[in-house]
């Protein structure tokens, strides 16, 4: 047998395929910012400006009226004066008791008060006779606290004085009435009386007068005091000295102002006051007495 052989066919012989030639790659560019485009200037369109003709018209002149030398100088006379300054008195948050009950109460309480009455109408003048002259004539109001700041108090020595007197003080705001005292000189002090929710009921006594809250001369004590307790005081104070008798004065009845520190002492605890205030106690070698009362109960 004849064998067959295998793989005698030859095989189809493949043609080298010729690779095109490549072409160089382009460089690639970035594409460029496009220059933003400037703003287009506003066109501002002129205005026309018409011109007005402009029409003069003739004026008559009118005369003109000639001040009199007299009238100039009594308008420059005006202009000279100042402004009054007007004092604006508000009342008080606080008020006090009726100064005719003030003085009422402390009398029944058997303290040394100087002859006093109350005035409302003019009809009444004819009482301040009882008093006296020279005799002090004080603005009366619970509304007011300071008389001495509204101008309240002036000194008269005649009925004519007093009359006139009598309108000026009834004139400040808030005055009800007025009230007329008798003169009494003598040294200023001041006793005072509280009520302190930690100490209780306490008595102050100190150099009075209108200079009372600059010098503040003042010793405290608290409620009940004695004689003693009184005396050193009145002895603690600055003006001492003056009481005691400087530049040849007599000196203060101390025993007089003692007995009068402990009785207000005492009113002041049984009547509960709230708040109290002796300015002035008019203080010589014969006693002290009180000269204005202010009570807040």
């Amino acid at each position: 047998m004849a064998l067959k052989i295998f793989g005698s066919k030859k095989k189809p012989v493949r043609k080298p395929v010729k690779k095109k030639p490549s072409k160089p790659k382009k460089a690639v560019s970035k594409p460029k910012k496009k220059p933003k485009p400037k703003p287009k200037k506003k066109v501002v369109q002129k205005k026309k400006v018409i011109k007005k003709e402009v029409v003069k018209k003739k004026m008559k002149k009118k005369p003109v009226k000639k001040k009199s030398p007299k009238k100039i100088k009594k308008v420059a006379k005006k202009s000279k004066k100042a402004p009054v300054k007007k004092v604006k008195i508000k009342a008080p948050e606080i008020e006090k008791m009726d100064d005719a009950k003030a003085y009422d109460l402390v009398k029944n309480s058997r303290l040394p008060v100087l002859k006093t009455i109350f005035i409302k109408k003019d009809n009444d003048l004819d009482m301040i006779k009882k008093i006296g002259f020279p005799c002090y004539m004080k603005v009366s109001s619970p509304k007011i606290i300071h008389k001495t700041e509204v101008d309240g108090i002036v000194k008269v020595n005649s009925i004519e004085e007093a009359g006139e007197a009598f309108k000026k003080l009834m004139k400040i705001k808030f005055a009800e009435k007025v009230l007329v005292q008798e003169a009494k000189d003598g040294i200023e002090l001041i006793i005072g009386s509280k009520s302190d929710l930690q100490f209780g009921q306490v008595v102050s006594v100190g150099i009075g007068g209108i200079y009372v809250e600059i010098l503040k001369d003042v010793r405290f004590r608290i409620c009940p005091i004695a004689a003693e307790d009184a005396e050193n005081m009145v002895k603690e104070l600055k003006g001492y000295d003056i009481l005691a008798g400087a530049r040849g004065k007599k000196p203060i009845n101390f025993k007089a102002l003692s007995e009068v520190l402990v009785k207000i002492c005492n009113f002041s605890v049984k009547n509960k006051i709230k708040e109290m205030d002796i300015n002035p106690l008019m203080c010589d070698d014969k006693g002290c007495y009180i000269a204005d009362v202010r009570i807040v109960k």
